[in-house]
């Protein structure tokens, strides 16, 4: 069964003196356990298309099934607390809280949706941590780490409350060439690993080459999307 399914999904923005068209009528799926990409130029629909997924966003007609609910009409309530339980999220500015330290950051949604007890939080992120390589920084704060360390460690969280979804708005786009492809190859381990399936809204052609599909949009439109394989297991 497919984890998305968008149906005649149409998003426009009422600004009092013009309607906004941001997402046009488009159909898609996406399967568990792939690598996917939105491309397209700016104001194409992407990131409205990926807060739409997440729960963020209503549309405004259409329907939206994520793992197997449909999520169109849910309140702010039930949305936040299905976002909790199915979806991970990773930013281009990484959006760790400075007062945290690494390891609080990534306990953070655990506590905040999930009733664990402190002894199964700590073994739960200790794990995470230690799958991206930032097992012994988990006492340092954000501050003290670099860029790249900290997009592992928002992949982490991301994954810490066991997604089966992760939304990545250009997580590569405040990172240099070589912490952007460590970052790609983490989240294609992090897929292989816990069959957990990454959305990319992005410019990025290093990751659009490391995609299983790609999906591209112009004007809030569905131009095409194209099998490319290249986030393939092995």
């Amino acid at each position: 069964m497919s984890l998305v399914v968008a149906k005649r999904l149409v998003k426009t923005y009422d600004t009092g003196e013009v309607k906004v068209e941001a997402v046009r009528g488009v159909d898609f799926s996406i399967e568990p356990a792939s690598l996917v990409a939105f491309i397209g130029p700016s104001g194409s629909g992407k990131s409205t298309l990926l807060n739409m997924i997440g729960g963020l966003d209503s549309p405004t007609a259409g329907e939206l099934q994520v793992a197997g609910q449909e999520i169109t009409h849910l309140s702010r309530r039930d949305a936040a607390r299905f976002r909790g339980e199915h979806i991970g999220f990773v930013f281009q500015d990484f959006n760790l809280l400075p007062v945290l330290t690494v390891f609080e950051n990534v306990e953070y949604p655990l506590q905040m949706v999930q009733n664990w007890t402190k002894g199964r939080r700590k073994n739960r992120v200790q794990e995470l941590l230690a799958a991206v390589g930032m097992a012994d920084q988990g006492h340092k704060y954000p501050s003290q780490i670099s860029g790249g360390q900290k997009q592992r460690v928002a992949v982490a969280r991301a994954l810490v409350t066991n997604a089966e979804l992760v939304l990545a708005d250009e997580p590569t786009a405040n990172l240099d060439r070589e912490t952007a492809c460590r970052i790609i190859d983490l989240m294609k381990q992090m897929r292989d690993e816990f069959k957990t399936t990454f959305v990319f809204s992005t410019h990025d052609p290093r990751i659009v080459d490391n995609v299983d599909i790609t999906f591209t949009l112009e004007d809030g439109s569905l131009l095409k999307h194209e099998q490319t394989g290249g986030g393939k297991h092995g």
